[in-house]
């Protein structure tokens, strides 16, 4: 009867995790795309500066959360991103409208293929 418990458990705290992972991944992806829309709208309405400030405010907190992106996700899929929202900042200091929106939407890609990927689908699964 304790290997039945202790089953139970055991599921129950891999159920209690993956829900975890999947709240904070995803929440974070939407955090990050409406951070970009954002940065977006701005170089889009020639705000160079306000542009440059978003993605800094991007860059620096995504820095701080990659960490946890880290357990959760591939190691490359997280260094993309990071390299990503870096060419953001470059191309806000140097006024690259068109390279900044190109870079700003791969960016979104690749989060949104994150937050798809942890979504509980028969093709994530598999």
């Amino acid at each position: 009867m304790k290997r039945g418990w202790l089953a139970v458990c055991m599921i129950a705290l891999s159920l209690l995790i993956a829900g975890a992972e999947y709240l904070y991944v995803t929440s974070a992806a939407d955090t990050y795309v409406s951070m970009l829309e954002e940065a977006d709208g701005k170089m889009a309405q020639n705000d160079i500066y306000g542009a440059e400030s978003a993605a800094k405010r991007l860059q620096t907190r995504f820095g701080k959360q990659s960490g946890m992106f880290n357990i959760f996700m591939y190691h490359s899929e997280v260094g993309d991103i990071a390299n990503d929202i870096a060419m953001l900042v470059r191309y806000a200091q140097t006024g690259c409208t068109e390279e900044f929106l190109a870079t700003s939407a791969r960016a979104k890609r690749e989060l949104l293929s994150v937050k798809y990927s942890k979504q509980l689908k028969w093709d994530n699964v598999l």
